[in-house]
């Protein structure tokens, strides 16, 4: 289904990313120099929601949205 990962920068800041596939992870963290700590088999649809950053190819599936809402 999805793909995270948990990623760390040169200051220690940790990032997390979410994809359709391990490779788009690997390939983002590769081009920015990014350490990969972490492979979660398993994280709560608002922890994505809210802190995973989405790196695939389309735009980020309705699912991994936040639900707002509809202002009357």
């Amino acid at each position: 289904m999805f793909s995270y990962a948990v990623a760390k920068d040169e200051d220690n800041e940790k990032r997390y990313f979410v994809s359709n596939t391990l490779e788009e992870i690997n390939a983002h963290c590769a081009e920015n120099n990014l350490e990969i700590i972490g492979r979660p088999e398993y994280v709560e649809p608002g922890m994505v929601a809210h802190h995973f950053i989405w790196l695939g190819e389309d735009k980020r599936p309705p699912i991994l949205e936040i639900s707002r809402p509809y202002k009357y």
